[in-house]
């Protein structure tokens, strides 16, 4: 008897997978039927029954469903098992993130201790020159620019899993998936709380559940964070409106203990302040004081938590990717006005805001543009809900004070906007509830009725029916491990070799070669030298038997979404080299530029800043190998845009000049 090949065990895995999935939601609006008519449970009668008395029209009988599902003292538990129905497909993918194998590397060694202070830390001063002589990090890296998270909440529940399940990629994903249910589950009773309509209440948890944000991005297992600090973040605002509206004495140290939870789980959680701000200012009864009163344990638990953060030198420096509020405040002030409307933008009509990362500088003017035109209107839209409510206009006010931190990231994608959507979704479910429903008349005046009815049909049709669906295919995308940018392909033997890559795609993601090469069993380089970015066409000439002169047309760090300015060749306006082209800045940013003359020296090789480009950044660099360049413990590589691939790259002869062509 013969093993059935892996694709086979996979698709039969998926059918099974299917077919439970099916089960379950039968089963469930099966569970719903019942529970509005009061017919006793019979597994051999039809799933649903009709009453012999009375016809009952589909119309009539979906909405009775649907209402006593939203209204339903079990909304929590329905709105969890939808969640956890909606990413169940992921127990299947395995470790989808290279991200996750960098976190395996690290786990599989690590005491608890290790872990809680190691497993976030990407860049550090204390081993960048160690990772960047064995080519984790190219060569213009700066030696003291630092990436390093504190998240030791998180790193605890992966530590976690691999002292249980180390070799259980499936258990792994129900543990992040239950984190996500139990976000869901306390959605529902902070919507609850806040929106006095039920139906209004229970429809904001369900468009929290099936947003795809949320949805896309458990597929990481390294995102698990997001919902760690999202699940604490509600925590903290549900306990503070007890407290400051119920009275609910114990409410105030369950909130605090809430906000420290949500910082330990990721820096995100400072998002929650956001929403804290807004209480205080617009459900928050009483005098100035005492509402800036209610606010003070929360900002003192904040500056203790920044304070211990940057004490234990973590943070974000001298990176082209993330930017410190409090070390580069102007910085930070640029890229929320640049970066805020397409987030906003994310939030409401756009799958990812990291699709963002994808368009040329000129399409990015563009897409700003119509960001700012987008958000005029809705604004327009919510202006009579806005005045009216102020339950609507907390939503509004802790939406946009949410967006400010994660301005920070230079390629935000839809699982920063995890407490953003809180307040967006809970503005949307209002608007829903108000063009979907007799109110529309009463609360909007006749000019906004039917802009109001356009607006809801179209944020249910993306939020309801289409996201949901896409959702699904996004996980299928993501599931195998692929990351073309960091296969280097077998190359057998290369382990008593170094890498020579000519044109790196994305430079900052060399760190993801040698474990995704360790988890798939193929040889490691002894060394590995990106010489330069693909981001345009690469210039290569011999200066003689063991140098070369390497020159990207559009130069080193680049800023994202920049054309090739030097290259006469098109390219799209849309384009995977711009969000490659984060990886070039990651590791130095391009206010930190490197001076003409500049040298890096490592094992082997030593690399010499030879030309700037007008702007001041590297343009031209000279590369000294210690062996002829036709050594046998070199294999010369190079990235074809055409195949997403690497392919083998033959040095030129002494005096010779040949191009590597970038992106079209």
């Amino acid at each position: 008897m013969t093993d059935t090949p892996p694709a086979k065990k996979s698709t039969r895995q998926l059918s099974i997978a299917g077919i439970l999935i099916s089960w379950l939601r039968i089963y469930l609006m099966t569970l719903a039927y019942q529970t509005v008519t009061r017919t006793p449970w019979n597994p051999t009668a039809s799933p649903f029954p009709i009453p012999s008395r009375r016809r009952i029209s589909v119309r009539s009988d979906i909405t009775r469903i649907v209402q006593a599902i939203l209204n339903s003292r079990y909304m929590p538990a329905y709105t969890a098992g939808l969640a956890t129905l909606l990413t169940l497909p992921t127990l299947w993918w395995g470790f989808s993130h290279q991200d996750d194998l960098i976190h395996r590397g690290i786990l599989l060694a690590a005491s608890l201790p290790e872990a809680m202070a190691n497993l976030f830390v990407f860049l550090s001063p204390e081993s960048n020159m160690q990772m960047m002589d064995l080519g984790a990090l190219p060569w213009w890296t700066m030696e003291s620019v630092r990436v390093a998270f504190f998240r030791p909440l998180a790193a605890l529940s992966h530590w976690i899993d691999y002292q249980l399940w180390p070799n259980s990629p499936m258990l792994m994903h129900a543990q992040s998936i239950a984190w996500y249910a139990g976000l869901c589950a306390l959605a529902v009773v902070l919507y609850r709380r806040l929106i006095s309509n039920r139906m209004t209440a229970g429809l904001a948890a369900i468009l929290f559940a099936s947003n795809i944000a949320h949805v896309s991005c458990i597929v990481s297992l390294s995102s698990r964070n997001v919902f760690m600090t999202g699940l604490f973040g509600l925590l903290t605002l549900w306990a503070h409106h007890r407290w400051r509206h119920d009275r609910w004495w114990p409410g105030a140290p369950l909130a605090m203990a809430g906000l420290s939870l949500a910082l330990l789980s990721a820096e995100g959680g400072i998002g929650i302040m956001a929403y804290l701000a807004a209480y205080a200012i617009f459900l928050e009864q009483g005098s100035v004081k005492r509402r800036l009163v209610s606010l003070a344990p929360y900002m003192m638990i904040a500056g203790i938590w920044r304070a211990f953060y940057q004490h234990l030198g973590y943070g974000a420096w001298a990176s082209g990717f993330y930017i410190d509020p409090v070390r580069e405040p102007l910085r930070f002030l640029s890229a929320i006005i640049e970066r805020g409307p397409a987030l906003l933008l994310g939030q409401w009509i756009v799958p990812d805001p990291g699709m963002y990362g994808f368009l040329s500088l000129h399409a990015r003017y563009i897409y700003w543009g119509i960001a700012i035109l987008f958000l005029a209107a809705l604004g327009k839209l919510l202006l009579p809900l806005l005045r009216k409510d102020r339950v609507a206009r907390f939503w509004c006010a802790g939406m946009l004070l949410s967006v400010i931190p994660i301005c920070a990231v230079s390629l935000a994608s839809g699982r920063h906007l995890i407490f953003v959507g809180i307040g967006a979704i809970g503005l949307m479910a209002q608007l829903l509830a108000i063009a979907f429903s007799a109110q529309r008349n009463e609360m909007l005046p006749a000019r906004w009725r039917r802009p109001a009815l356009a607006g809801a049909l179209i944020f249910a049709m993306l939020h309801i029916m289409v996201f949901p669906i896409l959702s699904t295919g996004v996980q299928r995308r993501m599931g195998p491990l692929s990351g073309s940018a960091t296969d280097l392909g077998t190359l057998s033997g290369i382990e008593q070799q170094d890498a020579i890559v000519v044109n790196a795609p994305s430079p900052g993601q060399l760190m993801y070669v040698p474990a995704q090469r360790t988890y798939r069993g193929q040889p490691i380089p002894s060394h590995l030298r990106a010489l330069a970015p693909a981001h345009s066409t690469v210039e290569v000439t011999r200066l003689d038997a063991r140098t070369v002169s390497v020159k990207p047309d559009s130069g080193y760090l680049i800023a994202p979404g920049d054309v090739q300015w030097n290259d006469n060749r098109l390219v799209s306006p849309i384009h995977a080299s711009f969000a490659y082209q984060y990886g070039d800045g990651f590791v130095r940013s391009a206010e930190y530029p490197m001076t003409l003359g500049q040298e890096v020296t490592l094992t082997g090789m030593r690399a010499k800043v030879a030309e700037l480009t007008p702007d001041g950044r590297p343009w031209r660099a000279e590369m000294q190998f210690d062996v002829p360049l036709e050594d046998s413990s070199l294999r010369w590589l190079q990235w074809d845009w055409e195949s997403s691939s690497y392919l083998p790259f033959t040095p030129p002869a002494i005096g010779e000049t040949v191009l590597v062509y970038g992106p079209s």
